[in-house]
């Protein structure tokens, strides 16, 4: 698969996953973030907690309004087609993210484009997902999204009856581990790629014991010997560049290769 760019470092995966919203919020700090969007918040936004109230502007976007609604805190809300190009509110913001976000997007180029316009320049773009490389995953993504209803009633039922957990339509394009070819596709639309976090394994067979302990033991394996292709989740932080982009534009490269990516499902 060729060499990532930027850094790959390797996390258990409840640091990677219980340790996001601290990672953010210590880029946020690091970085003297004035202005950040939570891109997907809905219900559940994370900018709403109180960590986040050193910052000045405080944003969430999503698509659905109905989601929007049930959110708490003192926060902005903007409904917005992330999959769409956003025409306004350009090089606003020090830091866009999301978390669980980037599996359930039609058009990735689109909307990583769109995080590059909302940057500005020298601002960080950081996405939480999980990746093709499991077999709970996989399964998600090739079964009818009915039958993956009735799988979510099994080994997640408590988001059932949660309406802050719904499920949502998986499509899982641009979803992939550390590779030379992912951080190829973060450069075309613009960015540089900083650094890329990645795991292993997943917690979708807690309520199959025996499953469960042979996920243990092949994650313990990959960490000791990290094979990039099979990594389960993987936080990606990417860098607007600081000059050449001051209008938010695509760079050459990225216009080029524009149509080849949006055909592209992986």
């Amino acid at each position: 698969m060729g060499k990532p760019g930027g850094n790959v470092v390797y996390q258990d995966i409840d640091e990677l996953w219980n340790g996001y919203e601290d990672l953010l919020v210590d880029l946020a700090k690091r970085e003297g973030v004035k202005a950040v969007a939570e891109l997907g918040g809905g219900a559940n936004p994370i900018v709403a907690e109180s960590k986040w109230d050193f910052v000045q502007q405080r944003v969430v976007l999503d698509i659905s309004a109905t989601e929007l609604d049930k959110s708490e805190g003192n926060v902005e809300t903007r409904v917005a087609d992330l999959c769409q190009p956003i025409e306004d509110g350009h090089n606003q913001y020090d830091l866009v993210f999301s978390k669980m976000l980037c599996e359930h997007l039609p058009d990735p180029v689109t909307f990583h484009q769109n995080c590059f316009k909302l940057l500005r320049p020298g601002g960080l773009s950081v996405h939480f997902f999980p990746t093709l490389h499991s077999l709970p995953i996989l399964v998600n993504h090739l079964i009818p999204e009915k039958q993956a209803r009735a799988l979510v009633q099994v080994f997640q039922p408590w988001r059932i009856s949660d309406p802050k957990q719904q499920k949502f339509p998986a499509y899982y394009r641009w979803c992939l581990g550390p590779s030379r070819r992912t951080a190829k596709r973060y450069e075309s639309v613009g960015f540089e790629v900083e650094r890329i976090n990645a795991t292993f394994g997943h917690g979708y067979y807690r309520r199959i014991p025996p499953l469960h302990a042979l996920e243990r033991l092949k994650m313990k394996l990959l960490h000791r010997h990290p094979v990039p292709y099979l990594s389960s989740f993987v936080v990606v932080i990417l860098r607007k560049p600081h000059v050449g982009y001051g209008s938010g534009s695509l760079s050459a490269s990225a216009k080029v290769s524009e149509t080849t990516l949006k055909n592209a499902s992986g």
